[in-house]
């Protein structure tokens, strides 16, 4: 397989990654978060890797949220914050202060950035990037994967390269296809503290997607890196198959949604 090439046309604000063996071509906007695939002369949206997973129960994300709101509620309230402020406004109140799970969601944002800079760092240069480089708040997270980087030396084949699959109409964007323990390893990087099962399938959907850009990967691996300074991979094993499954129910959900809206939209025009 040739290297793929990727452009950004600035004009326009997409970015294009080609696949000149195979004829495809892969649009991403980042303002609009979307993919859209050209191939065989048609130019067709393509759902995002991490948006299909969204139809699946998160229990520990809920009670993280709930937690952090609670936390940040607490907080502001013993530091007389929220004297006189009804109950049902204290929400607004704990968002507005920065204190609750969109102010923690945004932080998490801030130090992915930085993991995935300091992987950049790496590949371009060999050599592991300065932790002090970094600011503060994120440089637990990058001496993780500094640390990991050092154990398992990977030598980086692509990095932060889009795929995407015309057979089944989904794109993303993993982080690292390298050589790794004499095996071509497909990597992501997580600052969650802990691999959760939707990582895994979404390793799966990317080792179907680089099958078909022409490409493959042996074994997928997950590196999640912590905030004291700790990292830990961790194999992949969800199948192609497995994220297929939750990719129909994506889209089902999708058709449901749309019916239902199609249906309140006429019954409005009903006189």
């Amino acid at each position: 397989m040739s290297k793929p090439t990727t452009e950004r046309v600035e004009r326009e604000g997409s970015e294009f990654t080609h696949y000149p063996e195979i004829g495809l071509s892969i649009e991403y906007r980042d303002a609009s978060h979307r993919y859209w695939l050209h191939h065989e002369g048609e130019r067709r949206s393509a759902v995002s890797v991490t948006s299909a997973l969204k139809v699946l129960d998160k229990p520990a994300l809920v009670a993280w949220a709930e937690r952090m709101g609670v936390e940040g509620a607490l907080r502001l309230e013993r530091a007389g914050q929220l004297v006189g402020v009804p109950p049902e406004d204290a929400v607004r109140v704990v968002r507005m202060q920065s204190m609750g799970a969109d102010a923690k969601r945004d932080a998490g944002a801030d130090r992915g950035s930085a993991v995935h800079e300091a992987l950049r760092s790496y590949c371009a240069l060999g050599t592991v990037p300065k932790v002090g480089d970094f600011p503060t708040g994120v440089r637990g997270y990058v001496q993780g994967l500094c640390r990991w980087l050092l154990d398992a030396q990977p030598e980086p084949i692509l990095v932060e390269q889009i795929v995407g699959s015309p057979r089944y109409g989904f794109a993303g964007r993993f982080d690292l296809l390298a050589n790794l323990d004499s095996q071509r390893t497909l990597v992501d990087l997580k600052t969650s503290g802990r691999v959760y099962a939707e990582h895994h399938l979404q390793m799966a959907a990317y080792r179907t997607a680089l099958v078909e850009c022409g490409d493959h990967a042996e074994r997928s691996l997950v590196v999640s890196v912590s905030e004291d300074g700790g990292f830990t991979p961790v194999d992949g094993v969800a199948e192609a198959e497995d994220y297929l499954a939750v990719f129909d129910c994506h889209r089902a959900m999708g058709r449901v949604r749309r019916a239902i809206n199609a249906r309140e939209k006429a019954e409005e025009v009903v006189p």
